[in-house]
């Protein structure tokens, strides 16, 4: 999935309607650009609680996207906006292992 394809996807997200609870965009050739976008939607979003990423493309920094999105720790008030809904986002590949790995040594 593209850029375009997440931001129509992110779209979606961002509708104060939205019920959708789970998300599997499971090998989807998703790059960090992709995942930034979808993190960005997902910042009023109060209905997704799982979010399943593995076997995409992306690299440490598209993970630290969602950290943010799920603890913004660069002031009090963006602390308590950051989203409280998203309980699971799932990025399990080698890619990022390996950069965490790397990073702590």
């Amino acid at each position: 999935i593209s850029a375009d394809g997440c931001q129509e996807i992110a779209k979606l997200l961002q509708k104060g309607d939205s019920t959708l609870t789970k998300l599997d965009l499971y090998d989807n050739n998703i790059h960090d650009e992709g995942v930034g976008i979808l993190a960005d939607s997902l910042r009023n979003n109060t209905s997704l609680a799982t979010l399943h990423l593995t076997n995409n493309m992306v690299t440490i920094e598209g993970a630290k996207s969602f950290l943010q999105l799920v603890n913004d720790v660069s002031s009090i008030k963006a602390t308590q906006e950051s989203n409280r809904t998203l309980r699971s986002i799932r990025l399990e590949d080698w890619r990022i292992a390996q950069n965490v790995k790397e990073q702590i040594q």
